[in-house]
């Protein structure tokens, strides 16, 4: 992962970082970007910590949540998750601004590639624990693509055409997923389970996969959790193997259920987020952009092309 120095980065997140370090009381000497997407995080090399800061629509209620269930599921169940750092709190910096602070797990640069297997085994888990006691927000389904779109300049890349377009489906997605009748039930999801938020702890003995990115949990249909796998097989070229590796350990198949075409849709949207925050003209993140909001128009989306947050 390619890190970034203070200096090349956007001013509002050093100041983020700055304010956010200074409330916690943490040494943020020779802090740099190791990833930056739909939000930004941080390596703080002198707490052995990383610090993220998250565009929240919730301000620091669903950030704070997302520690409190952590560190509950890691210390009472021995969930492998990802850990907050010490008892610290979220930290808001500004109205829709809020930062986190976590554990740091550097990834060998040779480690095997994480699949669908390792997160059937961590969803189902999930899926099975009690009720945290925590006042989970109720999921929501595209809060932050449509505050983004809201937010975002229209622009050569962005025109207010496209603009009603996402607005658009977003009003149709959410009206489709509103009719659904969910088999699985509800209860505490991650709500943004996919392959990507896997990360290996290589200091546990022996070394294990931890679920990461908790910004989305939630009290919510369980079935939002699968939808990434069948979402990643089609629309990022991992195959029926992907999802039958993941029935396998979960034990139920999304293709058999007619509400699985709306899921599919709510993961294309969702996919807009992070490049419409990164676009800019020419690069990656602008043809990404392009490509899905091609695609949507069409209705006939193609494989997309992956995107790293660095």
């Amino acid at each position: 992962m390619r890190a970034v120095s203070l200096e090349r980065i956007p001013s509002s997140l050093r100041d983020a970082l700055d304010t956010a370090c200074r409330l916690a009381g943490l040494d943020q000497r020779d802090a740099h970007l190791i990833h930056h997407y739909a939000n930004a995080v941080f390596l703080l090399p002198a707490e052995n910590a990383v610090a993220r800061v998250v565009r929240s629509t919730q301000r620091s209620g669903s950030a704070q949540v997302a520690v409190e269930v952590t560190r509950w599921a890691t210390g009472n169940h021995g969930f492998p998750a990802t850990r907050p750092l010490r008892d610290l709190p979220a930290v808001p910096v500004a109205d829709d601004v809020v930062v986190t602070f976590w554990a740091y797990y550097p990834q060998p640069a040779a480690a095997a590639a994480v699949t669908s297997a390792d997160l059937a085994v961590l969803i189902r888990r999930l899926h099975d624990l009690p009720a945290p006691p925590v006042d989970l927000p109720l999921w929501r389904p595209l809060m932050s693509l449509e505050a983004t779109v809201r937010r975002a300049p229209t622009s050569s890349w962005f025109s207010g055409e496209d603009r009603e377009l996402v607005l658009e489906r977003i009003d149709q997605v959410r009206a489709g997923l509103a009719a659904l009748e969910w088999p699985l039930g509800q209860g505490l999801i991650h709500g943004d389970a996919w392959a990507g938020n896997l990360l290996l702890d290589s200091t546990h003995d022996p070394a294990r996969v931890l679920l990461g990115d908790w910004d989305g949990v939630a009290y919510g249909p369980r079935e939002i959790d699968l939808a990434p796998t069948w979402h990643a097989a089609s629309r990022y070229g991992r195959g029926q193997e992907w999802v039958d590796r993941f029935v396998e350990i979960y034990g139920y198949d999304l293709a058999g259920w007619a509400g699985n075409e709306w899921l599919m849709r709510m993961r294309d949207l969702m996919q807009l987020t992070g490049p419409l925050r990164r676009a800019s003209p020419g690069n990656a993140f602008e043809a990404a952009l392009r490509q899905r909001l091609d695609g949507i128009r069409s209705g006939r989306p193609a494989v997309w092309r992956p995107l790293t947050g660095t």
